[in-house]
């Protein structure tokens, strides 16, 4: 692997941000694939910086960087005023990457392989919510059409009980949707267990 490459893909963008730009992460939820903070780069009243730690790079939204996605070296071009080049032989010269076969190296290596793998799990997790909320609202939709055929008392006591199971699929789906990586792993436990149960199972 090149300089370039681990330079790209290895070091944290939170990392360089903060060291260069002087990123203010305060209030920032820098455990999520992607997050946003003030632009160090212009007078930010909201923020408008999109920081997607998944792949390593950044967007203002607001234009900075010509508008366009940036990764570390863009920052370090941005935060020091110079060109590409100058760029990676700073980030080459403070992170000790002078030669990619250093201990250095191999240690931005394995943290590359981390991320990459997190991103992996993290990819798989978000597949199976998706598949867990579709299959929710489908089972909430039956009961509910169920529910709506109500009439008598003898209906109300041969599905009532549906009307906690709605409630319940209301819950799942928040947490569902928390963004909560330990959140969304209990619930699909849960789910997977109920639709066992109701014989349906999500994908």
């Amino acid at each position: 692997m090149s300089a370039i490459d681990l330079i790209k893909n290895a070091i944290s963008i939170t990392d360089v941000l903060d060291r260069y730009a002087g990123a203010n992460f305060t209030g920032a939820r820098t455990s999520r694939e992607r997050f946003n903070i003030r632009c160090p780069y212009h007078d930010d009243r909201s923020p408008s910086f999109t920081v997607y730690t998944d792949t390593n790079t950044f967007r203002c939204w607001s234009g900075c960087n010509d508008g366009r996605p940036g990764d570390v070296i863009d920052i370090v071009k941005l935060s020091r005023g110079v060109g590409t080049k100058e760029a990676i032989k700073i980030l080459i010269a403070d992170y000790g990457l002078e030669s990619p076969d250093s201990d250095q190296a191999k240690e931005w290596q394995k943290k590359r392989a981390s991320r990459e793998q997190s991103a992996a799990l993290k990819k798989e997790l978000s597949r199976k919510v998706m598949e867990a909320i579709d299959t929710l609202k489908q089972v909430e939709q039956m009961a509910k059409e169920t529910l709506a055929t109500i009439k008598t008392v003898e209906d109300l006591e041969r599905v009532g009980s549906l009307y906690h199971v709605t409630s319940q699929i209301d819950y799942w789906l928040d947490c569902l949707i928390e963004n909560d990586p330990l959140i969304q792993v209990q619930t699909l436990q849960e789910v997977d267990r109920f639709l066992e149960k109701t014989n349906m199972k999500a994908g």
